[in-house]
């Protein structure tokens, strides 16, 4: 187990004692620091997944009172946390359905596949954080969209030709009335000015104060 790392939490849901105690013996072995909870129904899945939700949790297929696809959400990043399902061989339509209803991934139960759990729920916890990921980077994408459009409407903005004096830049409003660049921009936009002198002028207007010139005032 990487040194630093949070235990994983595992909830089985499995009817079958045998088939529990041996996926609890493979993480005994490989990663001791599991944390492991065992029920043997969907009731008891729902009670124990409100008030603890786990990291991941593996689900018979078959259950005493009923079908893990019951509990599933489409796509699987819906739902609060990643569900692999098991099936017993022979039952790998069935296990299609379940992915296709929302579950992460299935395993076709037997020894090797109970020997090598860790390994299948670790792949299985990577392939969640991509699909968690992904569906945030999704969100954010459309958070900024409607941002970006709401500013948008705000936007007043101008379009057409605008008759310019040629000489002192002044501009002819629809009614004939002429004013200045700015005065106008600002009527028609939701844009607002500050005045400063760019360095060409800002040269001339020293050069002006230095010669003593009356127009700088």
């Amino acid at each position: 187990m990487v040194m630093g790392k949070p235990p994983l939490c595992l909830l089985i849901v499995e009817d079958e004692a045998a088939h529990a105690a041996a996926i609890q013996r493979a993480f005994q072995t490989e990663e001791p620091g599991t944390q492991i909870e065992v029920v043997g129904t969907l009731r008891e899945f729902r009670q124990h997944s409100a008030s603890h939700p786990p990291d991941l949790a593996l689900l018979d297929l078959n259950l005493p009172d009923g079908r893990a696809v019951e509990i599933l959400s489409s796509p699987p990043e819906a739902g609060p946390f990643p569900i692999m399902v098991m099936t017993s061989y022979g039952n790998e339509q069935l296990a299609v359905k379940a992915i296709k209803a929302g579950a992460l991934d299935y395993v076709v139960k037997s020894a090797e596949a109970f020997a090598t759990m860790p390994r299948t729920v670790e792949r299985a916890l990577r392939e969640w954080k991509l699909l968690t990921e992904r569906r945030e980077a999704v969100a954010a994408q459309k958070r900024l969209i409607a941002q970006l459009e709401e500013a948008l409407s705000k936007v007043k903005t101008l379009s057409g030709l605008l008759p310019i004096c040629s000489a002192c830049k002044k501009i002819r409003d629809d009614q004939g009335y002429w004013s200045q660049v700015e005065g106008y921009i600002q009527e028609h936009t939701d844009a607002r000015f500050t005045h400063s002198y760019c360095p060409e002028c800002a040269r001339k207007f020293l050069a002006k104060v230095e010669r003593g010139d009356p127009n700088t005032q």
